[in-house]
């Protein structure tokens, strides 16, 4: 005759499952919901980042709509949102290096622009688009530094260009 053993997990081995359980649910839900803010970011070992929103991002980000040719308009305010200091760079992509220029504080700086941000404050960035422009819209990317070794990464963002 044999024996069959029934093995029971037990009071600990059912929380074990049930956390491991909860632990897969919410890295789910987190890996689809996307940062929105920035694509890719690096902390020390120690550090978490939410997932939120541009505007509400580490470093926030408020993205013009629209900007104008021949005029100089509001493209993106970075907002910094850590508890330190922290520079933040836009970029324009190759594409409207031609066509457009950054200003920073009523100052043509070219195609690249480097801001610093103390905690908790917001600088705008404004771009200068040529009346003669062909594109439809201005692409650009935004990438920061804060002062504890995070890095956080935004490519591909744009606005539609007006005439």
């Amino acid at each position: 005759m044999s024996r069959h053993r029934t093995r029971s997990r037990g009071p600990a081995g059912r929380a074990f499952t049930a956390a491991l359980a909860i632990a897969v649910v919410v890295a789910i839900a987190l890996g689809g919901a996307g940062t929105g803010a920035f694509a890719t970011s690096a902390v020390d070992r120690d550090s978490a980042l939410p997932v939120a929103a541009d505007e509400s991002g580490v470093v926030g980000l408020d993205v013009s709509a629209s900007v104008a040719a021949n005029d100089t308009t509001r493209l993106v305010t970075v907002t910094n949102s850590l508890d330190a200091p922290a520079s933040a760079t836009v970029s324009l992509h190759e594409s409207a290096r031609d066509d457009a220029d950054l200003v920073v504080d009523g100052s043509i700086v070219g195609d690249s622009a480097t801001v610093s941000l103390s905690s908790g404050a917001s600088e705008t960035v404004d771009v200068r688009v040529a009346s003669n422009t062909t594109l439809d819209a201005l692409a650009f990317d935004v990438s920061a530094t804060g002062e504890r070794g995070v890095t956080v990464s935004a490519p591909d963002r744009s606005a539609t260009i007006t005439t």
